[in-house]
């Protein structure tokens, strides 16, 4: 019985990485906004974009905290139900309304993943006393989630330029191979009973309401000991998004000036946008090394500093130079991601582990859709509106990474840096 856990928890280890693979396939990236208006007025995609946006948020915490009472096998899988229902719909649908289904649907797949997936990674490696890894696997398996973004983005932009319908024809298929592998999930501490070493599993908590489980966790992230990370993953998804936010219509400036063709075709956004993601998954690798010898805070704050630079090169000048500095907009994302996981992910108890995850995504999306709100207040003041914004967004970037600066990093007394990392019991901070 011992023997079929861990191999079960080997399982999942071993999955992981081609989960995320498939499930991260989205071939609808680069033309996504142009299949929409070609059907509807632009006030119904922006419509349906908010549709999306509020569904992520209403339903992120919901999705963690049924992930930490239900086990993460089962909200993976609803996750990749759901998201292949979306894509099906918008293959199959023409009209507004049937898009507004697709895009709850859409939501609620990548709320009830938010979370979750790592969450599932953490414990299947708890339960083989190889925690020690986190770091690092998570790392590699984020690097699968990077390819898959590029593989997206390349074949979706040529998809588009045929049919933009294929986009998600293509992207339905891959939901379908992301929920096949999730079947193969199993949950990490439901069988602790049959453990020998009953240290190894951390055991499911009796269920505690969802609001005060919230309202407990939201105190948790102020605290002193997550306080660094919650602002640190707050700031990071302005930081990350932000140039997402407007490369597109930085590119046709750039091409502007250059007496180009003014508009950027599918094809030549996904080339940009797949050549991003590569850059990216080549800088995973170094997350479990930087764990390993403790320049954790150095490393984060380079990486705030690096995508505030960035904003900020874009503000300054309009050149084919910053454009090849854009392909470089994930790294931060790539290295950051897996050290903020393994210095929280041992902190938290089994049974609420998904729901803090959720709830600090959660927290980093409702900041970026105030910044959203507040930067065209900031660039009217500004001849050039679109420049007027990025100057706004590099010193909101110059402010994040001073305020981090100046915020306490706590040090675990038991850590040796340099050597074997090391936690306190998980669930002991305060």
């Amino acid at each position: 019985m011992q023997k079929d856990y861990e191999s079960s928890m080997t399982a999942n280890i071993r999955r992981y990485p081609w989960y995320l693979f498939f499930r991260d396939c989205y071939f609808w990236g680069p033309a996504f906004f142009l299949y929409f208006s070609s059907m509807m007025s632009l006030t119904q995609v922006l419509w349906l974009e908010a549709v999306y946006y509020i569904g992520v948020a209403v339903m992120e915490v919901p999705s963690g905290y049924i992930s930490d009472r239900f086990g993460r096998k089962m909200t993976l899988v609803a996750s990749s139900v759901c998201l292949a229902i979306a894509y099906l719909l918008f293959f199959t649908g023409t009209g507004f309304y049937t898009f507004i289904v697709a895009q709850v649907f859409m939501s609620a797949g990548f709320a009830a993943a938010s979370g979750t997936d790592t969450a599932l990674h953490y414990e299947s490696l708890k339960g083989l006393n190889r925690e020690s890894e986190y770091a690092d696997l998570e790392g590699r398996a984020l690097g699968f989630s990077f390819r898959a973004g590029a593989l997206g983005a390349l074949a979706g932009g040529f998809m588009a330029v045929a049919d933009l319908r294929w986009i998600y024809a293509a992207s339905f298929a891959a939901a379908l191979i992301s929920l096949f592998i999730a079947l193969g999930f199993t949950t990490p501490g439901r069988k602790a009973a049959l453990q020998k070493d009953p240290d190894r599993i951390e055991p499911v908590p009796p269920a505690m309401p969802m609001g005060r489980q919230v309202y407990g966790l939201l105190g948790k992230a102020l605290s002193r000991r997550f306080r660094f990370f919650t602002l640190y993953t707050l700031s990071m998804t302005l930081l990350v998004h932000l140039p997402y936010e407007f490369y597109q219509p930085y590119l046709e400036r750039v091409t502007q000036g250059l007496n180009r063709v003014e508009t950027i075709t599918p094809g030549v956004a996904g080339v940009h946008l797949a050549l991003t993601m590569l850059a990216g998954s080549l800088f995973t690798r170094f997350a479990g090394k930087i764990h390993f010898q403790c320049r954790i805070k150095r490393t984060l704050l380079a990486c705030t500093l690096f995508q505030a630079v960035l904003v900020g090169a874009m503000a300054l000048v309009f050149h084919p130079s910053v454009v090849l500095l854009l392909v470089f907009r994930t790294v931060s994302k790539a290295i950051s991601i897996p050290l903020v996981n393994a210095e929280v992910s041992p902190l938290l108890k089994r049974g609420e582990r998904s729901t803090y995850l959720s709830l600090q995504s959660l927290l980093g999306r409702l900041a970026y859709g105030l910044v959203l709100l507040v930067l065209p207040l900031g660039a009217m003041f500004f001849t050039d509106e679109f420049r007027g914004a990025l100057i706004c967004a590099s010193g909101l970037g110059l402010f994040l990474w001073l305020m981090l600066q100046k915020t306490a990093f706590h040090e675990e007394p038991a850590r040796e840096c340099c050597g074997r990392h090391s936690h306190p019991a998980a669930g002991t901070g305060k």
